[in-house]
């Protein structure tokens, strides 16, 4: 394509004014494209940058966008990039007059399935240079085969080589954004997890000692009186049927409050047969006795996910639900809870809802149960939402934690 040097010099300013005032990386690409566009006739055009010291790359698109615009949230290693050669710089330029069947952009685990589904044949690379660095590539592409010749590479470069510095700092500033909030993040996240593991520990005292005083006023007491039974009976030298009936009755209480007891302190159901049982087992302990009667509802969708889940995670999960469902039954009085376990490729969730009286947003400084279940949240990286129910009936707890999708 044959253009004057003066045309020339009025696109590249006019590429300088579409570059002002942009602070992200891809809005400016996307705003410098359209006058690139006048220079050299495209289909589709993307810029591929080096990041983390150029271990990978992202990629930011104009025009239609392909699965190459993924890499702007999840970069990706560089020897994957089908224009690897130009980033390392192997190959000063790249050239085709069809990519689909140019050996060069395809080898094992290449990222090359867009140019086949977006059927970009006729392909220009030149990179981007800052500081005399390759930071890099601008890839300029159209449907058609054999469109473009050495002089259309000239005009790429230039203009490569005009924009490169202005992306490349924002590039620089954007890292070290990210960088910056996560480091914040994670310092936040530390400390959460610090004030709110000694406060889990705090209240795991207190259960103790609540659990000590079960077992010292009623429990032992219980033994306590069935022992005087005991030695009243033989005292006398025999005991009627009646006796017997009360003393096992008094035996059978006291293994049923020692069972609660242990239960409490190690969910068994759970390790023997899963979240879901374990769920179940406590409704039932928990609403039991109620009065008006409680029903609940306790479904699976997860496909078993949860045993997919470490130990300690499952226990976090199992307790954070216990809490919910012990906080309606207490305090909500409903009719109804509903305990919902579903899981999609990229998360796994738990929701409790119940029809009681509800609660307004929870106060982010709320103690006592709502505190435990924030601290178990964090700690296995889980999110975790209180909130009134739908129709403003109820209350409804969100657990909701990112897994690995299947390989």
């Amino acid at each position: 394509m044959a253009i004057s040097s003066s045309a020339l010099v009025d696109r590249l300013l006019a590429i300088s004014r579409a570059l002002a005032g942009h602070i992200d990386p891809g809005a400016a690409f996307r705003a410098t494209a359209v006058e690139i566009g006048k220079l050299i006739p495209h289909d589709h055009m993307d810029i591929a940058v080096l990041l983390h010291g150029g271990r990978n790359h992202s990629c930011y698109e104009a025009g239609f966008h392909t699965a190459w615009s993924r890499l702007a949230r999840h970069p990706r290693p560089v020897e994957l990039s089908p224009v690897r050669m130009v980033f390392r710089g192997d190959a000063p330029y790249l050239i085709t007059a069809d990519a689909l069947s140019d050996e060069r952009f395809h080898f094992a685990g290449a990222l090359d399935e867009p140019m086949f589904e977006a059927k970009l044949r006729s392909r220009i690379i030149v990179p981007l240079r800052a500081r005399g660095n390759i930071v890099g590539t601008l890839n300029i592409s159209q449907h058609g085969v054999d469109r473009y010749a050495m002089p259309d590479v000239n005009i790429a470069q230039r203009c490569a080589d005009f924009i490169a510095p202005y992306i490349f700092a924002l590039i620089q500033t954007d890292e070290v954004r990210r960088a910056m909030l996560s480091e914040s993040e994670a310092r936040s996240r530390a400390e959460l997890l610090r004030v709110g593991a000694s406060k889990l520990t705090e209240g795991m005292e207190r259960e103790r000692r609540r659990m000590a005083m079960d077992l010292h006023d009623q429990t032992l007491a219980d033994l306590a009186r069935v022992a005087r039974q005991i030695s009243s009976l033989r005292n006398q030298g025999m005991a009627s049927s009646e006796q017997l009936s009360d003393l096992e009755s008094e035996i059978a209480n006291c293994l049923k409050e020692l069972r609660h007891i242990v239960n409490d302190m190690r969910p068994s159901v759970l390790e023997l047969f899963g979240l879901r049982d374990a769920v179940e087992a406590h409704l039932i302990r928990s609403v039991g006795n109620a009065k008006p009667p409680i029903s609940f509802h306790v479904a699976d969708t997860s496909n078993g996910d949860a045993s997919s889940l470490s130990e300690s995670t499952r226990t976090a999960l199992y307790r954070i639900v216990q809490e919910a469902i012990n906080n309606a039954v207490r305090h909500a009085g409903p009719s109804h809870i509903d305990v919902q376990i579903a899981s999609t490729r990229g998360e796994f969730r738990v929701v409790v809802t119940d029809d009681g009286s509800g609660c307004d947003d929870v106060n982010p400084t709320a103690s006592g149960g709502i505190e435990h279940m924030r601290t178990r949240a964090a700690l296995i990286n889980a999110r975790l939402r209180i909130r009134r129910a739908e129709r403003k009936k109820g209350t409804r707890v969100s657990i909701a934690m990112k897994r690995k999708a299947p390989r």
